[in-house]
């Protein structure tokens, strides 16, 4: 029995859709998923950080962190050379007690912005991881209050 199921994958394609990341990129975030998911029961380290940016994006990540600057829409994000220690600081903000702590604990990872791509997709994995609810995901909150996500909370809320 698989445990990927249709409710990951339905979350898998829900985030690459709001992201834009495109059809492929779906089986990479499975891929991550089950990486996370296989190693859900114990502290997420950067080896674990750095091995789910390569399977949410492949091809941009393979060279680990971003060499370069980066900007999500008109927000510039830390400079490249900070981010292996920035990262190591939140990594040590572990374990987290609540949605309210992990909710923070995203917030901080995407302003961190690790990698070239798919910093979003990896950050809802390791939301998820942080909150135990991997087997069963669940979406970040609307921080960036984002439209597309708008969307989905109201959806969320219907019955299936």
């Amino acid at each position: 029995m698989s445990i990927v199921t249709a409710q990951v994958v339905r979350y898998c394609a829900e985030e690459c859709s709001w992201q834009q990341s495109g059809e492929v990129s779906v089986a990479d975030m499975v891929d991550a998923w089950r990486y996370a998911h296989r190693h859900r029961f114990k502290p997420i380290t950067v080896r674990d950080v750095l091995a789910l940016g390569r399977l949410v994006e492949p091809r941009k990540n393979r060279g680990g962190f971003r060499k370069a600057g980066v900007r999500v829409g008109w927000d510039v994000k830390m400079h490249h050379d900070l981010v292996p220690a920035a990262l190591d600081d939140l990594l040590e903000r572990q374990p987290v007690s609540s949605e309210a702590e992990a909710t923070e604990w995203f917030r901080q990872y995407e302003e961190i912005h690790p990698f070239r791509d798919g910093n979003g997709r990896t950050g809802t994995l390791l939301y998820n991881w942080l909150r135990d609810t991997l087997p069963r995901p669940v979406h970040v909150p609307n921080l960036w209050e984002d439209p597309r996500r708008e969307v989905a909370a109201l959806q969320a809320q219907e019955p299936r």
